[in-house]
């Protein structure tokens, strides 16, 4: 009789599992799925840009709300369509003629946008092999330091990447560059650091669990 109630009890806790289960895979596919998507229209968007030759863009400043009290935006326009609000003095860089070129600053901008879906995605990617690494079995291996090591590098290209590639595109198609300082990028690069010491702290408790365990 008592065996019998604990193994009904038992199978009762693998049925109530198993739900939780589903959730957080649904939940992992849902927030993958998410990114896939995030990164392939901006692949898509930057491909256009850059495919498109016969493409007009415009850059015109509107007024939303009344005209005494309403904000004053830059809009980014091709083929005569709204494409987004922007920053104007992203689109208003000079070459050594004092022209300006929309199409290229589109490009620009997307490339800035592709680059940091990339890293995002990888980043995403590795939270997700540790996560099901960790799933039935202990988070504290070899493999899950050397992945949280990986997020803190890519946490550092997340910072440094996408501005250097913006200015690169810039330098070689304007004379005069308008790059201001983005504090952001500095708490990038210290959130970078902190996952990565956080990385190496894993790794050496990892190794000590292992020479215990050898001692033991």
């Amino acid at each position: 009789m008592y065996h019998s109630k604990k193994a009904a009890n038992e199978q009762h806790a693998a049925t109530t599992k198993k739900p939780k289960r589903y959730s957080k895979q649904l939940i992992y596919s849902c927030i993958t799925q998410f990114f896939i998507i995030l990164l392939i229209f901006h692949a898509k968007d930057f491909i256009f840009a850059a495919v498109n030759g016969k493409d007009s863009y415009a850059l015109k400043h509107q007024t939303v709300g009344k005209v005494s009290d309403g904000q004053q935006i830059w809009q980014l326009f091709r083929n005569g369509e709204y494409l987004s609000d922007v920053n104007p003095n992203d689109y208003m860089l000079l070459d050594s003629s004092g022209n300006t070129d929309f199409k290229y600053c589109t490009i620009i901008h997307e490339a800035r946008n592709l680059a940091y879906s990339v890293i995002l995605t990888a980043m995403l990617v590795l939270v997700l092999l540790i996560a099901d690494n960790s799933r039935d079995h202990t988070p504290f291996t070899k493999n899950n330091a050397r992945r949280i090591k990986a997020i803190g590098y890519l946490q550092f290209s997340l910072a440094i990447v996408p501005g250097l590639l913006e200015f690169i595109l810039k330098a070689a198609k304007f004379e005069y560059l308008y790059l201001p300082p983005r504090i952001e990028s500095l708490y990038m690069l210290v959130i970078g650091f902190a996952i990565f010491m956080i990385g190496k702290i894993f790794d050496r408790g990892v190794s000590l669990q292992e020479e215990n365990d050898l001692i033991a």
